[in-house]
């Protein structure tokens, strides 16, 4: 096992804990109407849209990936719509099972599982 491995997933779990923690705090305190509200209503402010924007330009290429990446198309739609909709609290583990499956390998992280046997 690579140190490596170990030490990325151990970072991605304190990331999902702490994204977990924040995000049952809203829930708790705003319940979860108010998050669609204050997402959109943010569009008015300049830099706040700016972030917004650039957030779910992120979520939907790593959804686009998702889909590109699984094999099986209704799988991988599922999965990014997960997503799109929880983002890093979905994103995150399967990330790290990705890399876990590949052996730590960027390159099988990154391709389709069925072109990682294939040359280029």
């Amino acid at each position: 096992m690579k140190i490596s491995l170990v030490l990325f997933s151990v970072a991605a779990a304190i990331a999902w804990a702490t994204l977990f923690y924040i995000s049952a705090h809203a829930v708790s305190a705003m319940g979860t109407d108010a998050a669609g509200q204050i997402f959109f209503g943010d569009f008015s402010h300049p830099w706040r849209a700016q972030f917004n924007a650039d957030f779910s330009i992120h979520l939907l290429l790593v959804a686009a990936w998702m889909i590109w990446r699984t094999p099986n198309r209704i799988v991988g739609v599922v999965c990014g719509a997960l997503a799109v909709c929880f983002g890093a609290l979905f994103t995150l583990p399967f990330v790290v099972l990705a890399t876990w499956r590949g052996g730590g390998i960027a390159a099988a992280l990154v391709r389709a599982p069925r072109a990682v046997g294939a040359r280029p």
